[in-house]
């Protein structure tokens, strides 16, 4: 949204930056890095999306570190696979070489840093927009932002990607934009599974305001 708002075309490494170019990326803080916005998301959710990534995406890397630690079997039940992802993913520091706890302590507290949560961006993408625009003093438009909202909601994004609009929650696994909703991880959770992301994230889930306690796994399991 942040690159439709200031019209730049997305930042792919292969030219060099301009004026107004926002740079993704996976990486830990670095003092030199320019009007930082931290995206954070559920980490439950997070890396549900990224087992879809590593095993249906159609255009991911090939030969991930991943899979010399994880099989994807399709006849397996869907909890129990990806639990058994999920698990080698957690202990894997590869792609990125990090875990999303070191990421978040990363970036905690450093100054003139805007921090959004996707849960947020799909709530109110607009209210959003407009905090990171005035947080680092860029020109207001609110013309602009209700444009850069429209064109990169779900439907619009799917449909400039693959001629095939989809509303959020209408998934498809072997596209980038597989879902576009929060709470997708109730889906795909056991009892296993929540028991490591407590293990491995307990302390993102705390820090980032998502769960205060352990208790969210047994109102889970109870649900």
């Amino acid at each position: 949204m942040l690159s439709t708002y200031n019209g730049t075309p997305a930042y792919l490494g292969d030219r060099l930056i301009r004026p107004g170019d926002v740079i993704q990326a996976h990486r830990l803080y670095r003092s030199w890095y320019w009007r930082p916005v931290v995206v954070t998301r559920d980490p439950r959710d997070m890396y549900v999306s990224q087992y879809y990534h590593d095993t249906h995406y159609v255009r991911r890397e090939k030969n991930l570190e991943i899979e010399r630690h994880f099989r994807h079997e399709p006849e397996r039940p869907l909890r129990e696979d990806f639990c058994t992802y999920l698990e080698a993913k957690l202990r894997l520091r590869a792609n990125p070489p990090f875990s999303y706890t070191e990421f978040v302590q990363s970036w905690m507290n450093r100054p003139r840093t805007c921090w959004v949560r996707y849960e947020d961006c799909l709530a109110d993408p607009v209210s959003e927009l407009t905090r990171i625009v005035r947080a680092y003093a860029l020109p207001y438009d609110p013309e602009r932002i209700e444009s850069a909202v429209e064109i990169n909601r779900f439907e619009n994004a799917t449909r400039a990607r693959t001629g095939r609009s989809r509303r959020a929650g209408e998934a498809d696994p072997t596209e980038f934009e597989r879902k576009g909703i929060a709470g997708d991880w109730r889906n795909h959770f056991d009892r296993r599974s929540c028991e490591l992301i407590q293990r491995f994230e307990g302390w993102t889930l705390r820090a980032l305001g998502y769960e205060p306690d352990r208790s969210w796994i047994d109102r889970f399991l109870k649900s």
